[in-house]
This record gives structure tokens, sequence and C-alpha cells, in this order.
């Protein structure tokens, strides 16, 4: 299945209103990336497979087999405890989750991440409270997650950051 989500695809045009409109999850998608870990310069590959759906909620499952739950639920997409992304998806929605507050940054803009183009991208930037990680996710409209860069400073004054930027996808079970 990574080989199918390794190629780039040219992401569908999707008339994105709602929060789900940037989260397309369904039985079989799955998303690769290229994580760089800010440790020593190693890179790894980490990826998303949406392995059962129950109505509205989503169990996905990660390289290091760890299974989330996502939602959709009225006003927003969920995840474990939190709205990742929230109606309306508009700059300066603002919201607070369990762990810190997000505000959107931008909607509608163009990003590139590799070589692939995209167009109408959400940026969700969220604060942690407890340990001042500042997170930037990137949605693409009908495509779900590009890019997530996360940084923070040490007690050292050391900047650290990661970052994760989309390999390739697939939002159909049989690859396409």
């Amino acid at each position: 299945m990574l080989a199918a989500c390794a190629a780039p695809q040219r992401p569908a045009a999707v008339r994105a209103e709602h929060a789900r409109d940037w989260v397309p999850l369904r039985q079989g998608a799955a998303w690769s990336y290229d994580t760089q870990t800010g440790i020593g310069g190693d890179t790894v590959l980490a990826t998303l497979v949406v392995v059962r759906v129950d109505g509205p909620r989503f169990l996905v499952r990660s390289s290091n087999s760890r299974t989330e739950t996502w939602e959709y639920r009225e006003g927003g997409v969920f995840r474990e405890g939190q709205f990742i992304l929230k109606d309306p998806v508009r700059v300066g929605t603002q919201w607070e989750g369990p762990t810190g507050g997000y505000e959107i940054r931008t909607v509608g803009e163009a990003r590139t991440v590799g070589d692939q183009r995209f167009t109408n991208v959400v940026s969700v930037t969220h604060t942690a409270r407890a340990s001042g990680v500042t997170t930037t996710t990137y949605f693409a409209a009908g495509v779900g997650v590009i890019e997530i860069e996360a940084s923070a400073t040490s007690s050292r004054g050391t900047s650290v950051g990661i970052r994760s930027t989309l390999r390739g996808y697939t939002l159909n079970a049989d690859g396409a």
C-alpha cells in the first residue's frame, strides 16, 4: 500500500466550505510523509491509513501502529479529544482545546510541498500551553494534511524544529 501513496497525485478541484472538506476521510485512504525529526538531520517515513469507518468516526493507524479516532462532528473535525479544524473555516477562527489554543491563520492560499502545488490551503496554528510548542498544520482541500511544522525553544534557548511533508496519498481503497 505504501507504493500506492508514494507517487504524487494531482489533487481534484474541490469546493470546500466545511472543515471536513479539508480532511477527506474514507476507508482505505492513506497518506505518507517525509518527517525531518530535527535530531541529527534524520528523515523518516510516516504513514496514516484509515483502517475502519463507523459512520462519522474513522480509525486512523499510523506507521508506529498507534490508532487514533478521528471524527466528523458538528462544528469541525475532531481527533483524540480536540478539534483540529473548526467551522467556520475563515481567517481568525479560534478555539481552545485541552492542550492549548488554535487559530486559522490562512485560507485559500497556494502552497508547494515537494514537487506538488496545492491550492485552497488552510493553515492552523496550535500553541501548547504546557510545553510552549507551536505547531502549524497545512490542510489542502480534497487532500488532507500536506505539511506540519512544529518548533519549540529548549530551556537552554536552542530552537528545535520538526517538519513533515506529504510524499503521496490515495483516497480510495483501490489505490486510485
